[in-house]
């Protein structure tokens, strides 16, 4: 079960559909990446401290489009974009 993650529906490309992280204000949790990593071929946690870690996208070539600490400040806006745009959803 993906909890903390929902489930959009991509207008601009029938029958696909993307997990994103939830909107909000404050951090992501462990529980929201791991549903994204499970989700995505090209989406992983880095830098793992425990408490604090790196979300971040790669390309098909391994290299970072993007990333992110989970205690930042709406880090969940632009990942969604960057998913949206670059994810590699798993099938």
């Amino acid at each position: 079960m993906m909890t903390g993650a929902f489930y959009y529906k991509v207008t601009d490309m029938p029958d696909c559909t993307s997990l994103l992280l939830p909107e909000g204000e404050g951090p992501f949790s462990r529980t929201q990446a791991i549903a994204v990593t499970t989700a995505y071929r090209n989406v992983f946690i880095e830098d793992d401290q425990g408490t604090h870690f790196r979300l971040v996208i790669r390309d098909s070539y391994n290299q970072l489009l993007w990333w992110a600490w989970n205690f930042e400040a709406r880090a969940w806006y632009w990942l969604n974009r960057y998913l949206l745009s670059h994810g590699i959803p798993r099938h």
